[in-house]
């Protein structure tokens, strides 16, 4: 869009900080409200820089910088790994309102604070469910990595104002019965499968 030519760049503005650099191979999630201009090229932007301030992102529920993260502007899905415990792992980003969407191994992402990244253990098969999440009334289309507890997917499903209370919500998947899915399985081994429809309450008859 911004017909840029070489060697100008396309760059994120950053309020209070060193502004980004976005190389075309770069991932970036547009939630609205980003400010992006046109540099000259001159001089060039570091491809990923030293940030003045660390970046108030996370990983599992913890900031990016409890893992020695969040300081440059730009991290990989392999770096995401490492802080997670490396091994065999998706890294997931959790989209408010939209499918959590599984990043690629080869990823680069421009890390913004509202980014919240997860780590799943990678299944060969399942590896994925498309489900219909039922909360207060509303039907919404979810994509949950079939190695997920059922906790975790409940906290992903709630509002963020209600995530650090996930443990008082239960999860019931109307295609195997109405009894609560325990939180401490996976969903492949709790039972759910693509195209089931899970609905979340509140514990104690509380509204959900």
């Amino acid at each position: 869009m911004g017909k840029l030519v070489p060697p100008e760049q396309l760059v994120l503005e950053v309020d209070g900080d060193v502004d980004i650099a976005i190389s075309p191979d770069d991932v970036i999630v547009i939630r609205g409200g980003e400010r992006f201009s046109v540099g000259d090229g001159s001089p060039q932007l570091p491809d990923n820089p030293v940030m003045r301030k660390p970046i108030a992102a996370t990983l599992n529920e913890q900031p990016l910088s409890n893992f020695g993260g969040g300081r440059h502007g730009k991290a990989s899905v392999a770096e995401l790994v490492i802080w997670a415990g490396g091994g065999s792992q998706d890294i997931w980003i959790d989209l408010d309102g939209l499918a959590d969407e599984l990043l690629q191994p080869t990823d680069r992402v421009v890390v913004q604070p509202a980014d919240h990244y997860i780590s799943v253990p990678r299944e060969e098969e399942d590896r994925l469910y498309e489900v219909t999440v039922i909360l207060d009334g509303e039907d919404k289309a979810r994509r949950f990595p079939a190695a997920m507890t059922v906790l975790q997917a409940i906290r992903r499903s709630l509002p963020p104002r209600d995530r650090p209370n996930a443990s008082d919500f239960d999860m019931v998947d109307g295609n195997l019965g109405t009894s609560a899915l325990d939180v401490n399985l996976t969903l492949k081994a709790a039972g759910v499968r693509d195209g089931h429809v899970l609905s979340i309450t509140k514990k104690n008859g509380g509204g959900g």
